[in-house]
């Protein structure tokens, strides 16, 4: 590093003074293009992600419902599988167990004997 000089300190540099067009144009538009042109990138981004999110939301809402439908229609099923056995529970009466033919009931327990005469 070079020393600085107390002389060079007093003495104020001089900078070019441009005309305000000229600074605009040379320094200022493409500082103003370069965040228009973030700005827009940034835009887009948001929406995309936006529209992905509300398409991954659509779609866990779907399988939502699906499972839903599923989830009533076994309870239906259920139900109506229940009430269909009480009904018939009652139909039979209280001694049904012990009037449907089991199969020993059916079967003789003697082995098959042809009576002479």
């Amino acid at each position: 590093m070079r020393s600085l000089d107390i002389a060079e300190l007093a003495e104020p540099e001089e900078v070019e003074v441009m005309e305000p067009e000229e600074d605009f144009e040379q320094f200022l538009l493409p500082v103003i293009n370069e965040m228009r042109e973030d700005i827009a990138a940034l835009t887009r981004e948001h929406w995309r992600a936006y529209l992905q999110n509300g398409s991954k939301l659509w779609e866990m809402d779907s399988m939502l419902i699906q499972i839903k439908m599923q989830v009533e229609a076994s309870e239906e099923s259920t139900l109506n599988h229940r009430t269909t056995r009480t009904t018939e529970s009652r139909a039979e009466g209280p001694n049904a167990q012990a009037r449907k033919p089991t199969e020993a009931n059916t079967k003789s327990s003697r082995p098959f004997c042809p009576q002479l005469t």
